[in-house]
């Protein structure tokens, strides 16, 4: 009977809060060389007032808590309101690929995170996922997320807005080139999720956790002129 072979695998740590967020990662399963970090994506610098204080303060109470995070606004490469929003979120993934991270949070200019939310949200194993997105006139404008009953912990949904939404950057490997998210009228989000299905991902929401969007969705097909 051949005996069996030790492998070694030696792993060395900055920080004893990085060994813990390590040993945590690999008990869920599998490693990562930087477990929980996030390339936190704001898609371009038209901040609504208050919204990038919000947003920073969460990026730094992440940070504070140990995870590892990068907060950017990515280049608004829009003509026209939104027409090329599907390269700013195709660039951004592309940058957390390339840069190692293994989350990518995108977020809007106008979400009013509490400092807390992201970290809640890296806890729950699921590789795509939002709070509840609230709209500030606390109107649901035809959507069911703001209706969800709050406090019943993960559910899965078809689709959901991506005004903050988590992903982890794995799920985008077939499209490491580019071209998951597109361009246009039409490409909506219900398009977009169906393309994460085909690859075999639904995204949750996580009921306990709510985001305030100050502004309300908008719907380029409601403005076509007959």
């Amino acid at each position: 009977m051949k005996d069996k072979v030790l492998l070694h695998n030696i792993r060395y740590f900055a920080t004893e809060q990085e060994k813990l967020l390590h040993e945590e990662r690999l008990s869920r399963g599998m490693g990562h060389a930087s477990p929980y970090s996030t390339l936190l994506a704001a898609m371009g610098n038209h901040w609504k007032p208050g919204c990038f204080e919000a947003v920073k303060r969460m990026a730094e109470r992440t940070w504070q808590e140990g995870y590892q995070v990068c907060f950017y606004e990515e280049t608004d490469r829009c003509l026209n309101p939104y027409d090329a929003i599907g390269v700013m979120r195709n660039c951004a993934y592309m940058k957390a690929l390339r840069e190692g991270w293994e989350y990518i949070l995108y977020v809007d200019n106008d979400v009013l995170p509490e400092p807390d939310t992201l970290v809640k949200l890296l806890k729950n194993p699921v590789a795509i996922q939002s709070p509840i997105v609230a709209y500030a006139d606390g109107q649901d404008h035809g959507l069911k997320m703001p209706a969800l009953e709050k406090g019943g912990g993960l559910v899965l949904v078809t689709s959901c807005v991506v005004s903050f939404l988590l992903v982890r950057t794995n799920v985008f490997f077939p499209w490491a080139l580019g071209g998951f998210w597109q361009d246009g009228i039409g490409a909506d989000e219900d398009y977009q999720f169906q393309k994460f299905y085909q690859a075999g991902h639904l995204p949750f929401v996580d009921t306990n956790v709510t985001v305030t969007c100050v502004e309300p969705p908008h719907f380029p097909l409601d403005e076509r002129k007959d």
